[in-house]
């Protein structure tokens, strides 16, 4: 989540107001800057004309394109004896006991995230695009996460699923160690703590543990309770020390719920049973609903993202936008997530949980009859298309989405007067994203302007189903990138390298003009696909809107189509679906692309390609149950499952054991097939 070179003392929101336009300012020059440095940029070795035109040749030459993965899993640890799997939150120890030169010789890199129980890893380098061993993402993400296990204390598992069932279930952590009650107290002194209606907070510990701990809700007395830490969260479920120890995390925590006005409020639909409660409670203030309170309900989770290097902005900018249509069926794809706090929901993906845990709207811009009304969270589906190809039609921008209508004054003014030139749609686009405050400052860098900082602090914090990213810096050597955001974690290494190969090999169609390819329509459908994407068993029983003329320039004719014939085509063969498009182009763009000394490259790929391929017909058409499926049938079936849609702690163990021995391979199941023949 964003950059975390920074530490420091960091403002409250109330404090960020008297600098928040400033910094704005800022970083709308810091991107003009990018855009003077880079908007020529093309990749080294490649001449590139209009990508939609397929009356150009194309030049032939071998393309330095890049892409890279990263994915984030939960540390848990096991007590057989008491049938218990909780949380560790003292992932810090990991960290220290490595050491930078240890960490520097991994093919990997090991990150923290939100909370302490989490770690990301991302390869340390990335893989070409074009002529690659596709078999690399599967022996590095092999390889990632079997030594990290390796390297966790007897007893941890680092598992891969998006929602750890339990979280904010009375206690669901082990013992937080002091260092983390420490670094909570630091932090605290640290920061100016005023909360609008409350005392400023005394810098004494003694204060910090007695007066500061709440006893937290709590459905059912399975497990001693233990009295938490909610200063930054207000939370009575999720204790803040168990927030990564950066304090980029818990200023987020505290800054979203202060310029809301309130606590966030996540309301997931509960799964109904025969013998399901639907009761109002502290624990439940919402019947029918899950009720969360916290940040890290959504950021607390896990995900597979992708990243692509592009060939320069007008190819990031098309990628982008094509991607976006495309975001939704991936995330029903994944689908990995029916269970949050102990209770089997109606929901299949965490997407919603994510958007309402950062929802630092106020309550009028929460309120469509308000003037000053913003339709999304600012973690949210995108809501413009931002490419000048002709291809992407006015029509398709159907959405009405306000902009920070200043910003864009000073951003047309700022760029003519460095002699930029800014169109319509890029200008939009920083309105758009430049809506939102910044939620992190940092009081010693508030006044420093020789880097991108004060951009990548609203980028970074706008969490998007896709991102357009310009390079890092102004001295970089990487190019304008695109990152899809919408997938959720896999259990096992092969789930995670075969989505991977399947985005890649839908983003290669993007990359070479030898047919043509629009999937553009009109965004309200795209936000439609993504509110039906999160449904109980969406993969099997929902219908996607989607362009089946996805070969022609024209306008788009949408039909409502089930995932398998999105990919796999329509029977009648009226519709030959994603899948046939790859098959149209990958032996030409394959065979180009690879030198001829090559050739086993290409033969290898072939059949890693028809493996993938596979394995998404599968999923498709209900042979392979989606994770969230598998969970919920699980959970389900199990024998102490009262049909009252509660998981309980020893349901949740062996859900959590079963699901590691499966990830392990020394359980076989069906549903979690090894995909690959390498």
């Amino acid at each position: 989540m964003g950059y975390l070179n920074d530490k420091g003392v960091t403002y409250d929101y109330f404090e960020s107001l008297a600098f928040q336009k400033m910094l704005k300012e800022k970083g709308i020059v810091q991107f003009l800057s990018l855009l003077k440095i880079f908007g020529k940029f093309q990749l080294h070795e490649h001449q590139f004309e209009h990508l939609s035109d397929p009356n150009v040749k194309q030049v032939e030459t071998k393309m330095q394109l890049f892409w890279g993965d990263e994915f984030e899993g939960h540390v848990i640890k096991l007590y057989d004896d008491q049938k218990l799997a909780l949380l560790n939150p003292n992932t810090g120890g990991l960290f220290q006991s490595l050491g930078e030169e240890q960490q520097k010789k991994l093919p990997f890199v090991i990150l923290p995230e939100f909370g302490a129980w989490m770690i990301e890893l991302t390869p340390n380098k990335p893989y070409q695009c074009m002529c690659f061993n596709f078999d690399q993402v599967l022996i590095n993400m092999r390889k990632r996460i079997q030594t990290l296990q390796s390297y966790l204390p007897q007893g941890n598992q680092y598992v891969l699923i998006p929602v750890y069932p339990m979280l904010g279930v009375g206690r669901f952590t082990t013992t937080v160690e002091s260092d983390l009650t420490a670094s909570m107290i630091e932090k605290i002194r640290s920061q100016t703590s005023y909360i609008e209606g409350t005392p400023t907070l005394q810098q004494d510990e003694k204060q910090f543990q007695n007066e500061k701990l709440i006893q937290p809700a709590t459905p059912y007395k399975e497990l001693p309770v233990e009295p938490i830490c909610n200063y930054f969260s207000q939370s009575i479920y999720f204790d803040d020390r168990i927030i990564n120890p950066h304090p980029r995390y818990s200023t987020l925590a505290q800054n979203i719920r202060l310029r809301r006005g309130s606590k966030v409020e996540i309301k997931i639909p509960l799964f109904i049973d025969q013998n399901t409660k639907i009761e109002q409670s502290e624990y439940e203030p919402n019947p029918g609903y899950i009720t969360m309170d916290h940040m890290g309900f959504g950021m607390g989770n896990c995900a597979l993202q992708t990243t692509y290097l592009s060939i320069d902005i007008d190819h990031a900018r098309l990628l982008y936008d094509q991607l976006a249509v495309l975001a939704p069926l991936f995330a029903a794809l994944t689908a990995g997530s029916p269970i949050y706090k102990g209770k089997l929901s109606n929901w299949d993906t965490k997407w919603d949980c994510l958007e309402m845990s950062v929802d630092c709207r106020s309550e009028n811009e929460r309120n469509p009859q308000n003037p000053n009304y913003i339709p999304k969270s600012r973690y949210s589906t995108i809501s413009y298309f931002i490419s000048n190809d002709k291809m992407n039609l006015e029509e398709y921008n159907d959405l009405s989405f306000p902009a920070n209508e200043e910003i864009m004054k000073f951003a047309k003014q700022k760029a003519q007067e460095m002699n930029i030139p800014l169109d319509d749609k890029l200008l939009r686009h920083l309105g758009i994203l430049f809506m939102r405050d910044n939620m992190v400052m940092f009081k010693d860098k508030i006044h420093i302007d020789d880097n991108t900082a004060h951009f990548e602090a609203i980028q970074s914090s706008n969490w998007n189903s896709v991102r357009f990213k310009p390079p890092p810096s102004y001295n970089s050597k990487i190019g304008w990138r695109v990152e899809f955001r919408t997938m959720e974690i896999q259990l096992t290494a092969e789930e995670n390298a075969a989505w991977s190969i399947m985005i890649l090999m839908i983003v290669r169609l993007f990359f070479t003009n030898y047919i043509p390819v629009n999937f553009y329509m009109p965004l309200s459908l795209v936000d439609e696909n993504m509110r039906r994407s999160k449904e109980k068993g969406a993969i099997l029983n929902q219908k996607f809107y989607f362009r089946t003329n996805f070969q022609e320039y024209g306008p788009a004719t949408i039909e409502e189509l089930t995932l398998q014939e999105i990919f796999f085509g329509k029977q009648d063969g009226s519709f030959i679906g994603i899948i046939g498009l790859i098959h149209q182009n990958r032996n030409v763009v394959n065979k180009q692309q690879c030198a001829q000394k090559e050739e086993h490259i290409y033969l290898k790929n072939k059949t890693l390609q028809n493996e993938v391929i596979e394995f998404v017909r599968n999923k498709v058409n209900g042979n392979t149950k989606t994770l969230a499926s598998w969970m919920r049938d699980f959970v389900t079936s199990h024998q102490n499952y009262n049909q009252d849609s509660i998981v309980s702690h020893e349901i949740n163990y062996d859900l959590i054991k079963t699901l590691t021995a499966i990830k392990d391979r020394q359980k076989e199941d069906p549903h979690f097939p090894l995909i690959f023949s390498m």
